[in-house]
Parts: structure tokens; C-alpha cells; sequence
């Protein structure tokens, strides 16, 4: 979407204001990601094309039509220089990697190449960086040695700070820990590594109203909940957007038997539970 529209921008600049994109998906973000990251450009031809949308003043065209078009998106093409923002930096640390058992690590990087194609929806790979990792190389993300601004967060379960949409927005760095610990033997793991490369950030957690139970963990939710909220979601609807059904249920296990049966009704409502799941909790409260 930022990108999308930095894109937008510069074709206009440019005197594009139509695109032949060929088999391409007829999307902003999506083409401004492939020329960032392939040999993909503009070049000057014509072509009669059928036009497929309009997004941010670039009417984009496909297959065969009566409008004429001279600029098309291909691989070989012209370039367009982009002003691409630093910030917001999603920034993993890699530091207990090698404490993960084999399984750990394996789902480790899975969530890490997830969470960069969620970046990619938003920004683009240099907006994630990995810190204190061994040799990978996934897209182009960054690797980093250390963290160059004070204006961050460590997202830490544990946390002193709850986090809200005014912390979110108004952070550049967010640090999360690249950690999958299927069985919760590293307790406390981003603390550890807060601590331990003595990060200049807050450290904060998410909570869904008074608790962490039921806030997704995974390296890519994490992730997708910072860039919603950072760009004007509310968190509270983020968080339950990104729940799983093992979330919904573990968070209205904890709540009912806390405070009772009859609040599972409104459990049920604001966490936008289905039926299928219901029936799930029901049983798992009667046995």
C-alpha cells in the first residue's frame, strides 16, 4: 500500500498515467514490489489494451481493448526511483536461534518469510531486519548489528508498558523476538534478549483489554497486528482479526473460569467466535 502509492507518485512525475501491466495483478504495491525486487520496469511501446482499475490516479490496463497505451510494465523496463521510507523497521532478533531445537527453527524461518510477505503488502523488504542471526538470506531484508534510534519498542510478553495505538504510532523500531518455542521451554526469552544487548527501547507488551492470553504469537501476527495499527487500525480489532481458534478458546477458557459461565455470551460476541468453535467450548467446559 505505501509503496503502491510512493509508486503512483513517481509515474505521475513521470507523465504515466496509464500502464499496460500484462498478465500482471493489477495492483500498485504489488508492481512497485517486483521492480524493487526483480529486473522489472517501464518501457515505452504501444499497445491497445482494455483498462482493468484505477488506483491513485494509474489507470492500468490488461489484455486486448480500444484504448491506446504507451508505457508498459515489463521485465527489462526502465526503473522508477523511489523515495523509500526507513521507517517503521520491523527488526527480529535471531540471538537464541541456536538454542532452538531443529523442528523450533524450521518454524522459526517460516514464520520470519511470512511475516516478510506481510511487510510486502504494507512496505517492502528493507523495512525488516534481522539482528544477531546466522547466515540466512531471505528477499532482501536487512541484517543489522545494532539498533541506530532510541525511538523503539521491544515486544515482550512480559513487558512493563501495555501497548495502545499512540505507543504503536509513534515508534520507528519495533523488536520482535525470533523465537518459536513449541514447548515453552524459554520463558521470558525476549526479556533475556532485551537484557542482554541492552536495547535503548521500551519494553511492551500487547494485551486484549486485561490479559496476554489469547494474543497471537506467532513471529507474522506480531507482526501484520504492529503494521495494522501502525497505519491507523485499532488494535483491539487487529488482535481478534489475527486470533486462531486455539486463541479464541484458550482466552474464553481463562475468562470463564475467572468469572463464570454466564459471561460467555459476550465472550462469545466480542471475540467474534463462530459456531463451530462454540461447540468446541462448550464441550471442553462440560468435560
Amino acid at each position: 500500500m505505501i509503496i503502491g502509492k510512493l509508486f503512483a507518485e513517481e509515474l505521475k512525475k513521470n507523465g504515466i498515467d496509464k500502464l499496460y501491466i500484462g498478465h500482471e495483478k493489477p495492483e500498485l504495491q504489488h508492481l512497485a514490489i517486483k521492480m524493487l525486487l526483480k529486473n522489472y520496469g517501464i518501457i515505452e511501446a504501444s499497445i491497445n489494451a482494455q483498462k482493468v482499475k484505477e488506483e491513485e490516479g494509474i489507470l492500468l490496463f490488461k489484455g486486448k481493448g480500444e484504448e491506446k497505451v504507451k508505457y508498459l510494465f515489463r521485465n527489462g523496463g526502465k526503473k522508477i526511483e523511489l523515495q523509500l521510507p526507513k521507517y517503521p523497521l520491523i527488526v527480529i532478533d535471531m540471538g537464541l536461534f541456536d538454542e532452538l531445537e531443529e523442528e523450533e527453527k524450521k518454524k522459526t524461518l517460516l514464520q520470519v518469510k511470512v511475516a516478510l510477505g506481510v511487510i510486502r503488502k504494507w512496505l517492502w523488504d528493507g523495512n525488516l531486519a534481522l539482528i544477531h542471526s546466522p547466515l540466512l538470506s531471505i528477499g532482501k531484508t536487512r541484517m543489522i548489528s545494532a539498533i541506530d534510534s532510541d525511538n523503539c519498542i521491544v515486544l515482550d510478553p512480559y513487558g512493563d508498558l501495555v501497548a495502545n495505538e499512540d505507543i504503536i504510532s509513534s515508534a520507528d523500531i519495533f523488536i520482535i523476538g525470533g523465537i518459536v518455542d513449541k514447548g515453552r521451554r524459554l520463558k521470558y526469552a525476549t526479556t533475556k534478549l532485551a537484557e542482554k544487548y541492552k536495547y535503548p527501547c521500551k519494553r511492551v507488551k500487547i494485551a486484549l483489554r486485561d490479559s496476554i492470553v489469547g494474543v497471537p504469537d506467532e513471529i507474522n501476527k506480531v507482526v501484520n497486528i504492529i503494521l495494522k495499527v501502525k497505519f491507523g487500525g485499532k488494535l483491539e480489532d487487529t488482535i481478534i482479526e489475527n486470533q486462531s481458534k486455539s486463541d479464541k478458546i484458550s482466552r474464553i477458557l481463562r475468562d470463564v473460569s475467572i468469572y463464570g459461565k454466564e459471561i460467555l455470551e459476550e465472550e462469545m460476541r466480542w471475540l467474534k467466535v463462530d459456531e463451530k468453535t462454540y461447540k468446541l467450548i462448550l464441550g471442553k467446559l462440560q468435560s
